[in-house]
């Protein structure tokens, strides 16, 4: 019994010095309330689960980051599985974003025009919206009423236009 109120004891202190800081932490890195909640409430279970068990820790706020950061990276684990999310780093490897290019002297400004006069309508919205605008994924699906898989591939469909139509003004044939 000793042992089960000096964890209960401890779990009270150290939530009221952390609940606030791990919560942050987990809202800011899973951009959605209900799952960081989730997982603030997990990580302090875990806690105490480990306090109770006789385990000293030493420095508690650190082992709290600890648990609530391996939290979410299995709940951003579950979610690509679950949704078929793709990382920032399988986009950078599949997309080839390290080639270089020598593209020699170009005026961006007007190739940019020339590309968007190029595009059909709803490319030059999706163009707008992505590159002048600077809008996310989300906030592109929000704004074209689509949902946030059909926004990224027609950006990806967008990015493979552009990038053939650069690759081929680069080889001379005036495509822009």
């Amino acid at each position: 019994m000793q042992n089960k109120k000096r964890a209960d004891e401890l779990l009270r202190q150290s939530y009221d010095t952390y609940y606030e800081k791990i919560a942050r932490f987990c809202n800011i890195k899973l951009k959605n309330r209900n799952e960081a909640e989730d997982c603030v409430q997990e990580c302090f279970m875990v806690y105490y689960k480990r306090i109770l068990s006789g385990e000293e820790i030493g420095n508690t706020g650190a082992f709290l980051y600890k648990i609530a950061d391996n939290l979410i990276k299995t709940q951003w684990r579950q979610d690509k599985k679950a949704n078929n999310i793709v990382s920032l780093d399988e986009l950078a490897e599949t997309l080839a974003v390290n080639e270089v290019y020598n593209y020699g002297n170009i005026d961006y400004d007007s190739c940019a025009e020339k590309i968007i006069g190029i595009l059909d309508e709803k490319e030059q919205c999706l163009y707008k919206l992505k590159y002048t605008d600077q809008k996310s994924i989300a906030e592109i699906a929000e704004e074209l009423n689509i949902s946030f898989d059909a926004a990224a591939k027609r950006l990806s469909r967008l990015r493979q236009k552009v990038k053939s139509m650069v690759e081929e003004e680069m080889k001379g044939e005036d495509l822009i």
